[in-house]
């Protein structure tokens, strides 16, 4: 990319970012997809997001991974976890386990925090890389420092069953409320469920109403079966 090109992309992804922000989502692809044929690898990453999840364009999973790919080429870390989640699933594209955990891997040893996560997902089910629940528990560990709800969550698992760690069933309802807290929405649920249990804490059924609660704001309509269990043993109308 030439010095004026380069000035060029920055003007245009500077002005797809504040059509975004302005809600002028249209015109913010259009200004970035400007962007990205020149090379900006920002804007080639966000034009493979709004290809992937099909906004204001239809959902095009190679067209998605194309941009990701371009950017992922330049380094750019969310692009190279993207990349390993698409070779992971395979939507309309290669499967390929291997391919997802390279990108993976290198996303997560650069410091991204989503990819760290994503990597000790790959170790625990034995996606292009052997099973290993020692690793995957201390990728996960490592996630959850960086307050990935979903390492949060999955350690959790992981305590409570005592799979690649002790079984602890304290540290394992601390790491799941955490979870929670961070806007996970089964581990909204799940403790929840472990305060009125008194699994690993002591029971509290006043924290399991305010935990259920947002869990059905959340969508889980499971969660109401709980709440009406519990305003029923206290005596309480809805």
């Amino acid at each position: 990319m030439t010095p004026n090109d380069k000035a060029t992309a920055e003007a245009y992804y500077e002005g797809g970012m504040r059509a975004f922000e302005s809600k002028d989502v249209k015109n913010a692809l259009a200004l970035f997809l400007s962007a990205a044929r020149l090379g900006h690898a920002d804007a080639q990453f966000r034009v493979g997001v709004f290809f992937y999840h099909g906004i204001v364009v239809k959902k095009d999973d190679i067209e998605a991974l194309k941009w990701f790919r371009k950017a992922a080429l330049q380094g750019h870390l969310a692009a190279m976890s993207e990349l390993g989640i698409m070779y992971a699933e395979g939507k309309k594209t290669q499967h390929s386990p291997a391919k997802a955990y390279e990108w993976t891997r290198k996303a997560a040893e650069a410091g991204h925090p989503q990819a760290i996560c994503n990597l000790a997902s790959f170790y625990e089910k034995g996606i292009g890389v052997d099973q290993n629940f020692t690793i995957a528990v201390r990728l996960y560990e490592k996630a959850a420092d960086l307050k990935i709800p979903e390492a949060c969550f999955a350690l959790s698992h992981l305590c409570y069953k005592g799979i690649g760690t002790k079984e602890d069933r304290e540290r394992s309802a601390r790491l799941c409320r955490k979870a929670a807290d961070l806007g996970h929405r089964e581990a909204t649920l799940a403790t929840g469920l472990i305060y009125h249990d008194g699994d690993g804490v002591e029971k509290d059924d006043e924290v399991a109403l305010r935990y259920l609660k947002l869990a059905l704001s959340m969508g889980i309509p499971e969660a109401k079966r709980f709440i009406d269990e519990i305003e029923s043993e206290q005596g309480i109308k809805l």
